[in-house]
């Protein structure tokens, strides 16, 4: 059996041995790194797992944009008081207005 040093193998070969042996899972964002689309899964905010999400257990999550209150309630379609998982997986969130185009 022979064994092949790092100078026997080529460029790509190298880099692809790095990948698997660093645990690189590629391009594109790292679920670690926040950069979710959508909501975290509903188990992930009932943090006493009761089956209701209340507006105190919403705040302890970060939001990407508007007050916990205001999104909080417009996930609340019958008004509640709380959020169930129904209504979190049935929310869709207002568009957000288009960008103005900048001059070049």
């Amino acid at each position: 059996m022979s064994s092949m040093s790092p100078r026997s193998l080529s460029p790509f070969a190298l880099m692809i041995a790095a990948v698997l042996l660093t645990g690189c899972p590629g391009p594109g964002p790292r679920p670690d790194e926040g950069d979710r689309r959508g909501p975290p899964p509903f188990s992930e905010l009932d943090l006493n797992r009761d089956g209701q999400l209340t507006l105190d257990e919403f705040k302890t999550h970060k939001i990407p944009h508007g007050d916990h209150t205001e999104v909080f309630n417009s996930i609340d379609s019958n008004g509640d008081g709380v959020v169930t998982e129904a209504e979190l997986t049935s929310h869709r969130p207002p568009e957000r207005p288009a960008r103005p185009e900048q001059d070049q």
